[in-house]
């Protein structure tokens, strides 16, 4: 069994200590996360910002770390960070012990906020290896908001073993449907399960909704979060999964020549 958890707040706006601030409230808030996957939004430490020099601080990761040791917990933390001459988009999942054990630089930037003119986009699928407690490893893909609409990288992640994605979004309130039914076609269509974190509030020319979704491997929605700050948790039966997808094989009858080339970082 695995507990997955989804930590929907509003990140104070381009101010990293206030929202790393407002990511340890919710954590106490949490209660008992020992063990648990917790997920938290898209540029958890401040709003989807198209100025990253004004937000990195080179102190992310140390936080997630940090916070991921003191609770017991895998915890995937979004935020800017620099990279060569540029920035990256992207999540970082830190284990209990207190060291990232994952890395997933945002594949697809949103051209219509000008994502690509601020952030330079990854290369690749990264597919994570957690401990639950059965005796097998969990396998997950961290994917970051608008990679949602190219389900060609969920597929590769999938057959590379992926039975949960974590997905980390700032996800505007206009398009809340397209979010939803669209989460609900990548749980159904890879056969695994979705945790998508979403965040709330307002930034200077966007409004979000929440709606943090946790999805099961067959689309049932689990637990669904409303349009303010709030702690959404399901607890999953990965053992379902694995039976699910040996029952109907759906991936296993992929034509995987079709896809094309994608690279794929096992951590």
């Amino acid at each position: 069994m695995v507990k997955c958890v989804a930590l929907q707040f509003d990140p104070v706006w381009e101010n990293p200590s206030k929202s790393r601030g407002l990511i340890v409230s919710m954590l106490q808030r949490a209660g008992n996360v020992r063990g648990a996957l917790v997920v938290l939004p898209e540029m958890a430490e401040s709003g989807f910002t198209n100025n990253p020099a004004l937000v990195v601080d080179g102190k992310s990761e140390l936080f997630a770390c940090a916070q991921s040791k003191k609770y017991g917990c895998y915890l995937q933390h979004g935020f800017a960070q620099a990279r060569g001459d540029s920035f990256v988009n992207m999540v970082a999942i830190a284990c209990p012990q207190g060291n990232v054990i994952a890395r997933y630089e945002k594949t697809y930037l949103f051209s219509p906020t000008s994502e690509h003119a601020h952030y330079q986009a990854g290369d690749s699928v990264t597919v994570a290896r957690l401990a639950d407690n059965s005796s097998k490893s969990l396998s997950v893909a961290p994917m970051i908001c608008y990679d949602l609409r190219f389900p060609e990288l969920w597929r590769h992640a999938a057959l590379a073993g992926a039975e949960l994605f974590t997905l980390s979004t700032c996800w505007p309130a206009p398009r809340a449907d397209h979010r939803r039914a669209l989460c609900i076609a990548r749980a159904i269509e890879n056969q695994a399960v979705v945790v998508a974190c979403n965040r709330v509030g307002n930034e200077p020319n966007t409004s979000y909704a929440g709606e943090s979704l946790i999805i099961s491997h067959t689309g049932q929605v689990l637990a669904v979060a409303g349009e303010k700050s709030e702690i959404l948790t399901a607890t999953i039966d990965m053992k379902e999964v694995r039976a699910w997808r040996a029952k109907f094989p759906a991936l296993r009858d992929t034509r995987r020549a079709l896809l094309g080339h994608c690279t794929i970082k096992n951590c």
